[in-house]
């Protein structure tokens, strides 16, 4: 248990566009605090990063957006390099932090995977931006944060795989635990891709429908030949 409480990474996201430029609202122009200005920046760069991808994102557009010029937006987040990197790292580790808090909020392996489905498709819903800006990082600069943030997921979901089998009385080689986490975690991608066009269906019925394909497909596992019993505890 400690060592997932451990892995919740605890840097701040940026924030909506509209709550941080909300908060620049507030000041004079010209007297807006630096963290302020700072945090308006970002959220408007990952709304825009999300919108246009890294490659037709302009600067000057951010800037026009931000209400400040280009020469501010470099001193505030450097290249438009770093800022990607940025927003992408920030987007991960929000996600893994609602999914990971998800999953701490349950003890039973199957209501925690349950938990953390639940967590990720909502901040989907809620943060298409984020889920956007992580899509569509690909060969450009945020495509290393992205693999992070994809074995950071399949490292939790190869945690509950293996507490489920445990609770069933079974282990398998860890290869196979790993293989069955990482189709889980690409499942869950595809899913919420399709899902952002189908929203109608609720979260908790979408959850249980891919419960049904999951959990049965474990209990085929555990009862296979691949499975062995766990050794009696002492």
């Amino acid at each position: 248990m400690a060592s997932l409480e451990n892995s919740a990474p605890s840097s701040p996201g940026s924030g909506s566009a509209a709550s941080a430029t909300g908060d620049v609202g507030g000041y004079r122009r010209g007297r807006v605090p630096r963290a302020v200005r700072e945090r308006q920046v970002l959220a408007l760069a990952r709304e825009l990063f999300a919108e246009r991808g890294y490659q037709q994102a302009s600067m000057d557009e951010l800037a026009s957006r931000a209400g400040v010029s280009k020469p501010v937006v470099y001193d505030l987040v450097g290249s438009k390099e770093a800022l990607y990197l940025r927003c992408v790292e920030l987007a991960g580790e929000e996600l893994a932090q609602v999914v990971t808090k998800g999953v701490l909020s349950q003890e039973d392996p199957d209501a925690r995977l349950r938990a953390g489905a639940i967590a990720f498709l909502e901040w989907v819903a809620e943060e298409g931006g984020g889920w956007d800006l992580l899509l569509t990082a690909g060969p450009e600069p945020g495509a290393e944060p992205l693999i992070q943030v994809r074995a950071q997921q399949s490292a939790l979901l190869t945690m509950l795989t293996g507490e489920t089998l445990t609770q069933m009385g079974v282990e398998l080689d860890q290869w196979r635990v790993e293989a069955i986490a990482h189709s889980v975690n690409t499942a869950f991608e595809g899913l919420a891709i399709w899902w952002r066009a189908n929203q109608q269906i609720p979260v908790t019925e979408l959850v249980d429908w891919m419960a049904e394909i999951f959990f049965p497909g474990i209990k085929a596992i555990a009862d296979s030949p691949h499975a062995r019993p766990l050794p009696p505890t002492s």
